[in-house]
């Protein structure tokens, strides 16, 4: 459990067997940025209830593949989630997953306040499904890519970002981030999930780790946890 203060939320980064799962987390309420594979489940479920997570309000779907959404049924019943957001057309694989449940097309250059506080716009929305998000709280912005492929990174930067945190896309398996968007970001910390039997592009790697980014790879380090207060952010595990 993490005791959080008035003013304060965290954003947890899952190490998990195989996919992504972030969950996001307030005094008023918690939202979980993908549900990792299914063979996930019980590493996922077992991380949430030692964080003593409740109920999830929202779940969003940032890829229409089933390492990102295989949970998203079970998790929809355990915690009486709300709303599921996604991009695109809804994939067979997801889309079994999200029955009778209450679910949002999410579009670029969607801006959505949460309940939480902060906020999270939709940089870019693609009809497969991809969905690339800013997410801000307080002065402390996260960048939450969905792919990592070159192309799109002119497109992101017509936006005022200025992350401290970045998600790196499809576990880092690619070229983005580019040292062309590095430099204009110029981030602090980088998360890449474990996916099965996926290896990081050791280009990519050798680049975050010569522009001096803190560089947490959670197959290696595991779970890592970041609380924000409205003006700083800390790692705390």
């Amino acid at each position: 459990m993490i005791d959080l203060k008035k003013g304060e939320i965290y954003y947890a980064f899952f190490h998990l067997p195989n996919g992504e799962a972030t969950l996001i987390k307030g005094l008023n309420g918690s939202i979980l940025i993908n549900t990792g594979a299914p063979e996930s489940a019980r590493t996922l479920l077992e991380q949430l209830e030692e964080l003593e997570v409740k109920e999830i309000d929202t779940i969003i779907l940032t890829k229409q593949l089933s390492d990102y959404c295989g949970n998203t049924a079970e998790l929809v019943d355990r915690f009486h989630t709300e709303l599921i957001a996604y991009a695109g057309k809804m994939s067979n694989s997801c889309s079994m997953e999200v029955e009778n449940i209450n679910t949002k097309q999410w579009d670029t250059d969607e801006h959505v306040e949460l309940p939480i506080g902060g906020s999270i716009t939709v940089l870019k929305a693609e009809e497969t499904g991809e969905m690339t998000l800013n997410i801000v709280y307080g002065k402390t912005s996260m960048l939450y890519l969905s792919n990592s492929t070159i192309e799109d990174e002119d497109e992101w930067l017509q936006h005022e970002l200025d992350p401290q945190i970045i998600k790196v896309g499809d576990y880092a398996l690619g070229k983005s981030p580019s040292g062309y968007l590095l430099d204009h970001i110029d981030p602090h910390i980088a998360i890449i999930f474990n996916g099965n039997n996926k290896q990081p592009n050791e280009g990519l790697m050798e680049r975050l780790n010569e522009s001096w980014i803190d560089v947490y790879h959670l197959n290696q380090v595991g779970t890592t946890i970041v609380r924000l207060s409205n003006s700083d952010y800390e790692v705390i595990s």
